[in-house]
């Protein structure tokens, strides 16, 4: 009986540890495809509108982002528009088992 208890704890600390790190990268893959959509549409926007958006799409995703980790660069290319690359850093504790936290960092740069 106590094996069976234990092993029931056990299999229940495994799942909630794969639930709570599987929902971090997800919401991590969410960012990075609204930073991707951003910065495909982003050609005649200003930085301060981009970075807004990046802020709202990293608080939509439940990412912890500080606007000083976002940088913003522009490329014109000759007979089309400006090409926007964004690159993100940011890092986040995840509650892994009950009293403890891993530090999981994440970066994305927009092809």
């Amino acid at each position: 009986m106590i094996k069976r208890v234990i092993s029931l704890v056990i299999f229940l600390l495994i799942m909630n540890a794969t639930w709570r790190v599987g929902m971090a990268f997800f919401h991590d893959q969410q960012f990075n495809d609204a930073v991707r959509e951003i910065a495909l549409f982003g050609a005649g926007k200003t930085d301060e509108i981009l970075k807004a958006s990046v802020m709202k799409a990293a608080t939509d995703n439940s990412v912890p982002l500080d606007d000083e980790f976002i940088e913003i660069t522009r490329r014109t290319i000759v007979g089309t528009n400006d090409k926007v690359t964004v690159r993100v850093a940011c890092a986040g504790d995840v509650g892994v088992a009950p009293g403890y936290k891993r530090r999981f960092d994440f970066s994305y740069t927009t092809p």
